[in-house]
């Protein structure tokens, strides 16, 4: 019999910091053409849509039913240059060619590539395309976030890898086209597609059992404290399992949540509502069935569905920007 010791879930293990605000997706399903893969938005906060229910076994089949939602800005990404990679397994970056003049005055200075001084030529690309085309195995897009056109208070924006589809002389070829353009939300993908969502949850800071576990509470003539387990483990072998509740860090985590539909496209320009802790919505914003890990205004990952998915069984028929 095989030896499966990383066998189960780990779905909520382990539970450390994030190591980047920015989440980001390493896992892609296979499409033959060329195409973009990944997209990146701001938390807006939860409303609902209401619907009529199509589940033939459901008591509430035929009648409208509230079904609630999460609403993503989603400004458009400035493609300001690409990235190289080789090797099938365990890629590694080759180089990057980054375009100065495409950047915003609110770019981040303390990137290491944006220090160099020295703006890139097209024709360069060509030459070291030309001169490592057999070591090339993957180019994504280099994007820069527009914060500042969304109704977030922050101007300072991000550097975001694009993953492509396709042939390596399609995605040099995708990209070369939209050099200095903006790729908005139907570059990516359209409304009624599967989306997995991936996203820095909310920070509780260091927290003991019974709020990082739920533990619950012992005698209150318990020796050894009240708000703590009886035993961590045995005195032999002098062990502690990584399962044995114990107190750290809660919250901040990168957690990735699978299958929520893109419903539609919103349309807030007629609108002037500011939203409890992020402000109003200025450029594109989509809603998703279902709730998205973080608070308002923390960035969005967002991913074409990688697994199976089951239609939702419902029609909707009225939108609600209240």
């Amino acid at each position: 019999m095989t030896s499966k010791p990383n066998a189960g879930s780990r779905g909520f293990y382990p539970r450390v910091r994030a190591k980047s605000i920015i989440p980001k997706f390493d896992t892609f399903k296979d499409e033959k053409n060329v195409s973009i893969l990944n997209f990146f938005g701001y938390k807006v906060g939860m409303n609902h849509v209401f619907g009529t229910n199509k589940h033939k076994g459901s008591p509430y089949n035929g009648i409208k039913v509230k079904v609630p939602v999460t609403i993503i800005e989603i400004p458009k990404l400035s493609v300001v240059g690409m990235r190289f990679y080789k090797g099938k397994i365990g890629k590694k970056a080759l180089k990057e060619f980054m375009f100065k003049k495409f950047l915003s005055k609110n770019i981040d200075k303390t990137n290491s590539t944006l220090r160099k001084g020295k703006d890139i030529d097209s024709k360069e690309i060509d030459t070291f395309y030309d001169a490592n085309k057999a070591n090339i195995s993957d180019i994504r897009i280099l994007a820069e976030t527009n914060p500042a056109e969304a109704g977030l208070p922050k101007k300072r924006s991000e550097i975001v890898e694009l993953y492509l589809s396709g042939l390596v002389e399609e995605q040099i070829a995708f990209i070369k086209e939209r050099l200095g353009k903006g790729l908005s939300i139907d570059d990516f993908s359209k409304e009624n597609n599967p989306f997995d969502v991936k996203a820095v949850t909310i920070g509780k800071g260091f927290q003991g059992v019974i709020k990082r576990y739920g533990v619950k509470r012992r005698h209150h003539k318990s020796q050894k404290g009240v708000r703590s387990v009886g035993s961590i483990g045995p005195w032999s072998p002098p062990l502690v399992m990584w399962t044995c509740p114990r107190p750290g860090q809660m919250g901040f985590h990168t957690r990735t949540i699978y299958n929520l539909k893109y419903l539609v496209k919103c349309d807030f320009s007629k609108m002037n509502k500011s939203y409890k802790r992020y402000g109003t919505v200025n450029s594109d914003a989509i809603f998703l069935i279902g709730s998205v890990p973080g608070p308002a205004k923390r960035m969005i990952a967002l991913r074409r569905s990688i697994r199976p998915f089951v239609e939702t069984k419902f029609d909707v028929v009225d939108v609600v920007y209240n």
